[in-house]
């Protein structure tokens, strides 16, 4: 694409969100943070990268924004809207403060027993749909889930009540 995402995500946007920076990105799609400017607050704008919104990716994002919408736990950062900008879907969560579990081991090193456990016990507690056999994977927010967790440190956000 001739136009650098970022730019092109703001255009489509318009004065609802200004675009800040890129947080990250991977399998199919980039993470920028934004300011929702009616509520003046940090959100997560994520949208399906470019390259890969031909078919069946197009279709598995469109998936994962109806998962994400209808989930409701504690634990989980919720959708608060999703729509589309220049072709490719979009959706925008609260932004949550914090570093991945990944960032906390490489600086910190090994968390103490009981921390451990706290964060076990957190990622332990997702609702049932994320268990029902016979379901595809799913992405939803920062945890990969299939029929049987998978825990990656890089996809679990910390928080400072974590």
């Amino acid at each position: 694409m001739a136009v650098d995402l970022r730019s092109q995500l703001q255009d489509s946007l318009g004065s609802a969100y200004r675009v800040e920076r890129e947080l990250g990105g991977g399998g199919m799609s980039r993470v920028y943070l934004a300011e929702e400017r009616r509520f003046q607050r940090p959100v997560v704008v994520k949208v399906l990268a470019p390259e890969l919104a031909a078919g069946v990716n197009a279709e598995r994002f469109e998936r994962e924004i109806q998962l994400a919408a209808s989930l409701q736990q504690a634990n989980i950062v919720p959708l608060l809207s999703a729509g589309e900008t220049a072709g490719l879907p979009y959706y925008t969560m609260p932004f949550v403060e914090g570093e991945s579990l990944r960032a906390r081991l490489h600086h910190g090193g090994a968390l103490p027993a009981g921390e451990v456990v706290g964060i076990l016990r957190d990622v332990a507690r997702p609702p049932v749909v994320w268990m029902a056999p016979g379901s595809p994977s799913r992405t939803v927010g920062w945890v990969r889930c299939t029929r049987r967790r998978v825990i990656v440190p890089g996809q679990l956000h910390m928080t400072s009540s974590s």
